[in-house]
Order: C-alpha cells, then structure tokens, then sequence
C-alpha cells in the first residue's frame, strides 16, 4: 500500500497496487507529472507545495506545451499562464521563429513532448531559451533510454505524412534530395494514429543539446518524494529543470506575495477575534443561572 497526498489536487490517496505511469489519483496524475509539478514548486519557492497551495502571482509568465487539462487549468489560475498547442488554438510552433515572445516567460513545460518533435529538435530548445526571460527556466519530463544513446528514429525526416496502408500505418517522406523513404516500424504514443515517437534520448545527449542551445544548468531529479507519491522504482520519465540563470522572483510578483501574506494575516487576525468572542460567549452562558436551570 502506498499512501500519498497529490501535489496536483492536495487529495489523499492510499494505491494498493502502485504504478508509474498510469494515473494513480483521480485528477489524473502520475509519478512524471507530480515530479514536474514538484520541480516547478522548488524552482518558484525553494519548497515544494502542493499546486492547489500555490499563492496566486500574476506577474509570474508561463508557457505549457500541451500541458493536461488537469494541472493546466490550476496553472492558468496562479499565473499568467497559457497552455499551447501544435495543432490548436492557442497554438505555438516551437520550430518556428516567435520573436514577439522573447524574453516574455519565466517559466516553460514540456511534459513528455520533446520526444514527438520532428527533427531537429534542437530548433525548438533553441527556441524555448530565446523565449524564456535570462533568469527563466524549463520544465521537462521526457523518457530517456537506459543506454544512455540518442536515436533518432527518422534523421532524414524534410517533407513526411503518415498514412493508413492496409491494417497499418507508414511513413512517407520525401528526403531534402528529393528521394522518397517509406517506414512502417512506427511507435504511436497515444495509440497507432495519435502522436508518432521520433526518437529517444539519452541523458547525456539531451543536457549535452540543452546545454548548447543557452541554459547553462540542468537539474535531474532523481530522488524519491514519497509524500507526493513520486517513486522511482519503475521506468518513468525523466523530469528535470534546466536553468538559463537562477530563477529571481520580479518585484512585481515580491509586491503580490506580500500583499496576499498581509491579506492573509488580517484574516488570522479577525478570525481570532472572532473566536476570542465565541469563546466568552460560551464562557458566559456556561456560567448562566438560567442555562443550567434549563438543563436540569
């Protein structure tokens, strides 16, 4: 039996039989993304709180890259958050030029999405670190092989679709020198039909790639979190963080913080009062001829 409090909803949860990566609460998260969650909470407030708890800071910017709705909508509550996608609206190509978005994000995340974009990925690392702000970061889980070797499943990959061929699906593509490739040993995330794998990383050549597009420190997470239910005792996603600088909280978002704790006192304070009162008032009625005249 594992016991656990989620850092996504602030649920408790008891799992009998506990598993990595299916979900293992009823909000839907996993190990992978209660790691993430746990990351950006570390990087936010140097302490780790579940995302329910988090203090409301507006000036704080973030970026999702098809984030689940589970922890999306909580984020886009907290901060100035927007969760994005490759095929919708609000849609962001992270292998396109976005220079109206440079320097504008404190923080970016990537849960499981490195690995689906077609290459070269390091197009889209360099443009997550010119969209982050100097002191931003980014958020990451992504699978990476025991071997510790990059493959990439489709070096060639210029002008490709997948298609339905019989009971199956391929790849078709036509090579920058014009000749065609067709593939069948296609990996479906998803389900056949739903997100194509397009390689797997090693550790040392995913920092090795994030060190060369700008950040200048990767953080690997690899200890366990038992109260947040993040184990590492089966194959799960690597999350990490990698830093262009260490993350300063903006004086805007200090003003935020501060004006929540002062709300947040004045409560305390009222609310003591207010039982500092109930509890005369009981004290007095306790004592009352006629309440214990009424109980006899």
């Amino acid at each position: 039996m594992v016991s656990f409090v989620c850092n996504i909803c602030g649920s408790h949860n008891d799992v009998e039989h506990f598993e990595t990566e299916p979900a293992t609460c009823a909000c839907g998260s996993n190990v992978r993304i209660r790691a993430l969650i746990h990351l950006l909470s570390m990087e936010l407030f140097d302490h780790s709180l579940p995302l329910v708890d988090f203090p409301t800071l507006k000036s704080i910017r973030g970026l999702g890259m098809s984030d689940k709705e589970g922890y999306a909508a909580i984020l886009a509550e907290k901060f100035d958050y927007t969760n994005t996608y490759y095929d919708r609206e609000p849609r962001i190509d992270f292998m396109a030029a976005n220079p109206e978005r440079y320097g504008t994000c404190d923080f970016i995340l990537s849960a499981d999405v490195l690995e689906h974009i077609a290459p070269p990925v390091e197009r889209a690392l360099d443009e997550v670190a010119k969209i982050l702000k100097p002191a931003g970061f980014f958020g990451v889980t992504i699978y990476c092989h025991p071997s510790d070797n990059l493959r990439e499943h489709f070096p060639d990959l210029h002008e490709y679709r997948t298609v339905v061929l019989g009971d199956s699906v391929v790849l078709i593509n036509r090579r920058v020198d014009g000749s065609l490739e067709i593939r069948d040993d296609l990996i479906f995330h998803g389900g056949t039909g739903a997100t194509l794998e397009m390689r797997e990383f090693g550790i040392t050549s995913l920092k090795a790639k994030l060190l060369a597009s700008g950040f200048r420190d990767v953080h690997l997470l690899t200890e366990n979190v038992p109260s947040y239910g993040i184990l590492f005792d089966k194959e799960v996603s690597q999350p990490l963080i990698a830093r262009k600088e260490p993350f300063v909280m903006s004086g805007s978002a200090v003003r935020q913080l501060i004006d929540q704790l002062q709300h947040l006192t004045a409560e305390s304070v009222t609310l003591r009062s207010e039982s500092t009162s109930l509890r005369e008032q009981i004290r007095m009625a306790s004592e009352s001829r006629w309440v214990k005249l009424d109980a006899s």
